[in-house]
């Protein structure tokens, strides 16, 4: 089975960052790559459709494995290709362009899945005619005629649900450090690896990303008052700078502290932090941001850091409502038989006994519920 293969290189810091975030994203994210035209495989600029709403005749190419390519510049004019890793498979959700010349825009949504098994550099594999072979260096943006989107038949496995942690290890380890410079060489650049796990449910379990078709964003559905965690680790291949990361969240809607923070200087770690909201008034929409910094003294070595925001929508419990609701009503039924036997005596109203009981005790019950329900 054929494959789409999307690249993003070193021909820029932001391009490598992307790759970065790629690797880092749960499993279910929505991700976004765009290229112009004049780097997809003509088979694939003739598959996609000019219309966002349009279906793309993607056949057996809904696969797709996200690389980062490392270019050389070789002169003023000329670099080349000098090594493809694999880092991960997606499934396509939505691809287009805005049209048909070299200088459009052809933009691909996926959801990332498990990372690739076996992460090595695959530039020998690659089945494209004259990829290694010197092409026109164009700064900024990569070599011309070598095309960053394209199939192959490449038999590459996607890692075990077991063997995820270890799968990110080894494509941290495998991505060699003198590949992550710029094309010419003169910056040397240091990565952050991260992996974030996502976000569990107060059972352990982890929940499943959700897509919203209006934004093509990715979004987790959180209930109000419940406890949720959100985990991730971290790991180098050798010892980094100190480093900060930082998740931040709104304080009006979470009852979590707003900030949280981790200082180390470790290779490796994992972190777990606590989120619940407030009552609310309404279903909200809210983000968490992830940030992930370097606090880099060496000047030899410009840093990686990750910036991510996580698109989150908060609801309401109807049944929390409801039983609140029933335990007015129960309260306001008690009280009235209360003052009904009260303005026209006992002797008249000698039903008001059960009104009141059966009021009060439904108030009672409903608060009891509420009180253990909230804990």
């Amino acid at each position: 089975m054929k494959v789409l293969f999307l690249l993003s290189s070193n021909a820029s810091k932001e391009y490598i960052t992307d790759i970065l975030e790629t690797l880092s994203l749960p499993q279910g994210s929505i991700q976004y790559f765009r290229y112009q035209l004049k780097w997809l495989h003509k088979k694939i600029r003739r598959l996609l459709p000019e219309d966002i709403d349009k279906e793309w005749a993607k056949s057996d190419m809904e696969k797709i494995i996200i690389c980062y390519l490392y270019q050389k510049k070789i002169d003023k004019t000329h670099g080349q290709w000098e090594a493809v890793y694999p880092i991960r498979f997606g499934t396509l959700v939505k691809a287009y362009k805005t049209g048909k010349n070299d200088y459009d825009i052809a933009h691909f949504y996926f959801r990332v899945e498990n990372y690739v098994s076996e992460c090595k550099n695959i530039i020998d594999k690659i089945n494209i005619p004259d990829i290694k072979n010197p092409g026109q260096y164009l700064e900024g943006e990569g070599i011309v005629d070598k095309i960053l989107v394209f199939t192959n038949n490449l038999d590459l496995k996607i890692a075990k649900k077991e063997e995820t942690k270890s799968s990110f290890h080894k494509i941290c380890q495998s991505i060699r450090m003198e590949h992550l410079k710029s094309p010419s060489g003169n910056v040397q650049y240091f990565p952050f690896f991260t992996a974030i796990n996502g976000i569990r449910n107060k059972k352990n379990k982890f929940l499943t990303l959700k897509c919203d078709k209006t934004s093509m964003k990715s979004f987790y559905l959180l209930s109000e008052g419940e406890r949720y965690s959100f985990t991730f680790s971290v790991y180098f291949p050798q010892k980094p700078p100190e480093y900060l990361i930082i998740l931040s969240s709104d304080e009006k809607i979470f009852s979590t502290p707003s900030n949280y923070e981790l200082k180390l200087d470790s290779k490796y770690h994992e972190e777990s932090w606590n989120l619940v909201s407030s009552l609310l008034e309404r279903d909200v929409w809210t983000t968490l941001s992830f940030k992930a910094e370097l606090k880099s003294t060496d000047r030899s070595k410009e840093p990686l850091n990750i910036n991510m925001d996580f698109l989150i929508k908060v609801t309401r419990k109807r049944m929390y409502r409801i039983i609140d609701a029933l335990s007015d009503i129960g309260f306001g039924i008690g009280t009235g038989a209360i003052a009904l036997k009260a303005a026209f005596g006992a002797d008249k109203m000698t039903w008001w006994y059960w009104p009141t009981v059966l009021g009060y005790a439904t108030w009672l019950i409903c608060k009891l519920i509420i009180k253990l329900w909230r804990g």
